[in-house]
């Protein structure tokens, strides 16, 4: 492994920042303080046609830029960096499924997302279910004329503004991967309370809803464990981005701040504060660097490697955004104060596609301790 970047992937994080420093940035962080979520579709199809970002890693034949999955993780990197507030990680986790799919409904839905005229997502979760082992609760049914899905799915992500949902259903043979049209008959989402302003989630109900097969019961588990050590090394990388950010927000505050006629950056107390998360953010980025190049190589340890790379970014970044607020002081515990963007998304990265906790125990498992 090459533990440098290679020009062209520098190239890449300067151009993903740039625009989204000019397009989103300080301006739609405020707005989500003040007026709440909301989905920007025009910077989406900017997003989608000017950078290709979302089918960046789709090879050129299916409508993509035919990236690896490490650039995938310096686009993710950026977006943490930034608290982009958009659908991306959704749409991405969704095509992850619908790339291995094959025929002209696969086809289409990824040139649509390439386009940015589709957002995605995925239904994964039953109610008692986890990000492993979804459930079986939602059912599939075979007619003449396709399937039919009921069931409910829940923690889905970005679930009230998605065109089409890519759902885990249980067919009589086994599970299998399915596409949903959002406006189809029988659909009902309902909007939840979520912690992360920048990732709103909800609940799917399907009652006899008309799908597609995408991906059948003999590779639906495989694609599932794809899906799971994917989403763990992008969501590290995406934390790292976030905890990056929330030390720079620290740092710059403990320069400006004055207390008994100097800055308060030069009290030992915060000092330390700062260099702990520099500490536990470094530490993760080397590891999720490392996951993304295994993910992308498909090595046989990339998913020991994401987990490690999920529970030590949950870690650094939930660390790194709790500092941020103690190093504010009194405006810093103020609802009104953006730190408390990068502390609530910090908690709601954690848990999605397991918990630091959760992950510590995979990795036991799968080094057999």
């Amino acid at each position: 492994m090459d533990f440098s970047f290679t020009q062209e992937q520098d190239d890449l994080r300067d151009a993903v920042r740039s625009f989204l420093r000019k397009r989103a940035g300080e301006d739609a962080r405020r707005a989500l303080l003040t007026d709440g979520y909301s989905f920007d579709r025009e910077l989406w199809r900017c997003m989608a046609q000017e950078l290709g970002l979302p089918t960046l890693a789709i090879t050129e034949e299916r409508g993509g830029s035919g990236a690896g999955f490490l650039e995938t993780a310096i686009l993710f990197e950026e977006l943490g960096r930034d608290l982009y507030a958009g659908p991306f990680f959704s749409t991405v986790v969704a095509t992850w499924v619908v790339e291995t799919a094959t025929g002209a409904t696969a086809d289409a839905l990824l040139a649509e997302v390439a386009d940015g005229a589709v957002v995605l997502t995925a239904a994964i979760t039953d109610d008692a279910g986890t990000w492993s082992q979804p459930g079986t609760a939602t059912r599939a049914v075979e007619t003449p004329d396709g399937h039919r899905l009921s069931g409910t799915k829940t923690r889905v992500t970005d679930a009230a503004i998605a065109d089409a949902l890519v759902v885990w259903a249980q067919l009589p043979d086994g599970p299998g991967w399915f596409l949903v049209r959002a406006d189809a008959r029988g659909v009902s989402i309902t909007a939840e309370e979520s912690l992360d302003l920048t990732r709103p989630v909800g609940t799917v109900h399907l009652a006899d809803v008309p799908a597609t097969l995408l991906v059948a019961p003999d590779r639906a588990a495989a694609v599932l464990a794809t899906v799971g050590t994917r989403a763990g090394a992008a969501l590290a990388a995406e934390m790292v981005g976030g905890a990056q950010a929330a030390l720079e927000q620290s740092v710059a505050w403990s320069k400006s701040r004055q207390q008994f006629g100097r800055p308060i950056g030069s009290f030992q107390a915060l000092k330390h504060l700062c260099a702990d998360a520099l500490v536990e953010i470094e530490a993760a980025r080397v590891l999720t660097h490392y996951a993304a190049w295994a993910v992308g190589a498909d090595r046989p340890d990339a998913p020991l490697l994401a987990s490690m790379a999920k529970q030590a970014a949950s870690d650094a970044y939930a660390q790194a955004a709790g500092n941020n607020i103690q190093i504010h002081g009194g405006i810093g515990f103020t609802w009104e104060h953006e730190a408390h963007l990068w502390f609530r998304k910090a908690k709601a990265s954690g848990a999605l596609f397991g918990t630091a906790r959760e992950h510590r125990s995979r990795i036991a498992d799968l080094l057999a301790i």
